[in-house]
């Protein structure tokens, strides 16, 4: 028996900003390493780089590496709630309907957040606060605040707490930087970055409650037609075996026994081969005939 345990579209997410930190630490050191000429052009670097100012340049390029590491991380964040839109999502009649058009990360977002009654906490304030700052970063005449409540919890956290979390962050510098329009810091996109992280993987819990799994099933049949080949065509002795473990890297996990609404027996899974199996050798002999 398998469970799904979160969603597929939380893989693409994660390998969006899975590895964002790191990255951006890479960047910064080899900015670094610039700024103190222990980094220089390579020969394969056929471009032309003569800046007047190496101290302004490399303070430049941190800046802009910080911004698109935000703008990159929101992006990603826009990604997953954009695949609630899809199928295999049974969510409310009226919840469903409110999204669909929804093209805006800020109302999309509330929206879910709404949905799932998620509780206000610091990595939801400073995934609210990330998007208001990409906005005001990437739009020149943009001047979004952060709501109230978000600002509220910001300004009135424990500093032991964010302390524990994000270790040197001081939420006040931070809420202050956003106010001015100025670029974010190195530990405050890490912060921000790592909320977005926690909080999808959080809500996804919660929305994959409301996949159906035959459906979720047949949409990743569909989204992998050679897999699936390879599989319905094997020995019949390794084809559950093979189905089950190209099930595991798209959210499911094996299991004994499951109350959940997601889960799927080992026989219902046999029937979905079975079908596959029988619906690809047809279209395989007509296309075998058509050739004679």
């Amino acid at each position: 028996m398998l469970e799904l345990i979160w969603t597929g579209h939380l893989k693409h997410f994660k390998q969006l900003i899975g590895h964002s930190n790191h990255y951006l630490i890479t960047i910064l050191i080899g900015i670094e390493g610039v700024r103190k000429g222990e980094v220089t052009k390579g020969d394969s670097f056929h471009v032309t780089w003569n800046p007047v100012s190496i101290e302004e340049t490399t303070r430049n390029s941190r800046r802009f590496a910080r911004n698109s590491a935000l703008s990159w991380t929101m992006d990603a964040l826009d990604a997953y709630l954009g695949f609630l839109k899809r199928q295999p999502f049974n969510f409310p009649e009226d919840f469903n309907d409110s999204i669909q058009n929804e093209r805006f990360v800020f109302s999309l977002f509330n929206k879910v957040i709404d949905f799932t009654q998620y509780p206000i906490d610091l990595p939801l304030s400073l995934v609210h606060l990330g998007i208001q700052w990409r906005n005001n970063l990437v739009h020149y005449h943009a001047d979004n605040e952060l709501e109230q409540k978000y600002a509220t919890y910001i300004r009135n956290v424990e500093m032991d707490s964010i302390q524990e979390r994000f270790r040197g962050l001081d939420p006040i510098l931070m809420y202050e930087n956003f106010k001015d329009h100025n670029s974010p810091t190195f530990k405050e996109v890490a912060a921000i970055i790592q909320s977005t992280h926690y909080l999808v993987l959080e809500l996804d819990k919660l929305l994959k409650e409301y996949i159906d799994t035959d459906k979720y099933i047949n949409f990743i049949i569909r989204e992998n037609e050679l897999d699936i080949d390879n599989i319905v065509f094997a020995c019949p002795e390794k084809k559950l075996r093979k189905f089950k473990r190209f099930l595991l890297t798209k959210g499911f996990t094996e299991v004994n026994n499951s109350i959940s609404r997601t889960k799927i027996s080992d026989d219902e899974l046999n029937n979905i081969i079975e079908n596959e199996y029988q619906t690809r050798k047809k279209i395989r002999e007509e296309e075998k005939n058509k050739k004679i």
